[in-house]
């Protein structure tokens, strides 16, 4: 079992912005990390070294830079370390393995017949399982754990009863006191004795745009059109969770009309939400990715029409942004938590 503890180079705070700054470049030399990170070369030449040494970073190649000697180049590791990655919705559940990079190398999925604890945890328990079999010895050995993204109110009736609409009213209750006090997590992590590390599904999805895709801004709001909105919070590069993890839960922004934007996540309902949460937050990005990604443009092309009518408000519209990751959005984010807990430059992990 591999964790970012395990190296002492991890505990200096700059070694991970530099790995972030690979990650984003794919490919950098060390000039190039002194001048966005604004550290010394001899900094950067000594945490390069110990990432290397690490097993983190390699050589790729030289290459000339205008006048002057060859400069070399680095890039992650795809292999140094693996994770896990499980999304549980409410009717299915998926998982993936990934390596450093955020390539996947296996995936599962298994439908669930309904949302009742006593049914979804040995379904969790044997899928994951299935996919540890997979796993090669060196995979096993450089695991760093397992992330899973979910619904955070994992019982909610409201919530359920648009995902079950046969359910009568007596068997939502009786759904929701069924999750009182279940803890998946622990529970897989007792079973496995790897660590778990859970994440409400729409933060999940924003840490992997954050880790994977090419965010415009530091400080962005995400939303993710699925089964339900769901949303994530990025401020200074960092993901936001709220005191109860539940930051950004943007399915019941309200939408217009008495209306929350669950009820009907279209262009106009988006654009009313958003434009609640800017009044409050102010933030220059709002990324919006979806599990249908053939809709998206257009969507967005929509929204950005609402937006034309925010400055008679007094409020600045921010740039959109569609998502890069599509239907994996939220199963390569529950991937990324081990990582992202291990190796981001996330002062609230350190």
């Amino acid at each position: 079992m591999r964790t970012g503890a395990n190296s002492g180079i991890l505990g200096d705070f700059n070694a991970r912005l530099l790995l972030g700054a690979v990650r984003r470049r794919s490919i950098a030399s060390r000039p190039e990390l002194a001048n966005e990170l604004g550290l010394s070369l001899q900094a950067v030449t000594r945490i390069v070294a110990g990432l290397c040494r690490d097993g983190l970073l390699q050589s790729c190649g030289k290459k000339t830079l205008g006048v002057g000697q060859p400069t070399q180049f680095y890039q992650l590791v795809p292999d140094a370390v693996f994770s896990i990655g499980i999304q549980l919705q409410r009717t299915q559940l998926q998982l993936v393995l990934t390596d450093f990079c955020g390539n996947i190398l296996h995936r599962r999925q298994c439908p669930l017949s309904d949302w009742l604890p006593q049914h979804v945890q040995p379904a969790l328990l044997q899928q994951t399982r299935g996919l540890l079999a997979q796993l090669s010895a060196p995979q096993q050995a450089r695991l760093c754990g397992i992330g899973l993204a979910m619904p955070w109110f994992a019982g909610n009736s409201q919530f359920a009863a648009r995902l079950y609409p046969q359910l009568g009213a007596t068997a939502l209750q009786d759904l929701q006191q069924a999750w009182q006090d279940v803890d998946l997590a622990a529970r897989l992590q007792q079973e496995l004795h790897i660590p778990v590390y859970p994440e409400n599904d729409g933060s999940a999805a924003a840490a992997a745009e954050l880790w994977l895709g090419k965010p415009a801004a530091t400080d962005f709001l995400y939303l993710y059109l699925d089964q339900l909105p769901a949303g994530g919070l990025v401020l200074n590069g960092q993901l936001w969770r709220g005191r109860h993890g539940n930051a950004a839960h943007l399915a019941v922004l309200p939408a217009g009309a008495g209306r929350l934007l669950l009820q009907q996540p279209d262009a106009q309902s988006i654009a009313a939400g958003l434009q609640a949460a800017i009044a409050l937050l102010d933030i220059p990005l709002v990324i919006i990715d979806s599990s249908k990604s053939n809709e998206l443009t257009p969507l967005l092309a929509d929204i950005q029409q609402q937006l034309q009518h925010w400055p008679a408000l007094g409020l600045l519209a921010p740039q959109l942004q569609a998502g890069s990751l599509g239907s994996d959005a939220m199963l390569l984010g529950a991937a990324m938590l081990p990582l992202y807990q291990a190796y981001a430059a996330d002062r609230t992990v350190l």
